[in-house]
């Protein structure tokens, strides 16, 4: 028995070694038990949660939490609980400082997944200055628009205001400099003679909307 001994020892333990490596080339060939379908990139959390979904191949118990940069958990969505396949969806209001989260899943058997789809945070408005806009005066026999160029913060889509009317934007621009453009009609017919007083203001793509600028004047003769 002590010439056995050591022996078996060596065996339990390359055999030991032998399933755990079986396993892990297993799961490895497995495929992932979900698909991702949506996963919100930028979230204000002042306005709305964020939504993570993703569907099921098979029945699973899920836990699901969302993670910082350091791989520590900030929320949990759900601990353990069951999902039938298909698609499952998930709602997450941030109370966290801004900055970039990932969505983690963990299913029944350990396996761990922490998704490749950054959510960021962003809660601060943008802000936008008025470079420059011409013509300053639109006559008559001129064409009846004026352009606006302008720069922000951050990424955002400038919206334009007449006398404290949106009469232009938000656009689809995610540059932090552009041009907005008023068309100075309305149903069609142009408008009347005058001064007007216009404001820029932006949001970002988070849906946080900045301060409006100060008024700048254009006539219309």
């Amino acid at each position: 028995m002590r010439t056995w001994g050591p022996t078996l020892v060596v065996v339990f333990l390359l055999a030991g070694t032998a399933v755990a490596f079986a396993t892990t080339e297993r799961q490895k060939l497995e495929t992932t038990p979900f698909s991702v379908i949506h996963v919100d990139q930028t979230v204000s959390p002042k306005l709305k949660p964020a939504t993570i979904r993703v569907n099921l191949r098979h029945e699973h118990l899920l836990t699901v939490q969302i993670v910082n940069a350091q791989d520590h958990a900030v929320a949990t969505l759900a601990r353990d609980q069951r999902f039938d396949p298909g698609v499952a969806t998930f709602h997450w209001t941030p109370a966290v400082p801004d900055g970039t989260y990932r969505p983690r899943i963990t299913i029944e058997d350990g396996r761990v997944f922490v998704l490749q789809n950054p959510i960021r945070v962003d809660s601060i408005p943008p802000r936008i200055t008025v470079v420059s806009y011409h013509p300053r005066v639109v006559r008559r026999t001129a064409k009846p628009h004026v352009i606006v160029v302008y720069k922000v913060s951050e990424f955002a889509h400038a919206i334009l205001y007449a006398d404290g009317r949106k009469v232009a934007g938000p656009g689809y621009g995610k540059n932090v400099t552009g041009r907005i453009e008023w068309i100075t009609k309305q149903n069609g017919q142009r408008l009347g003679a005058g001064t007007y007083r216009l404001q820029l203001a932006a949001v970002d793509l988070a849906g946080n909307v900045g301060p409006r600028t100060h008024a700048f004047v254009v006539r219309l003769r």
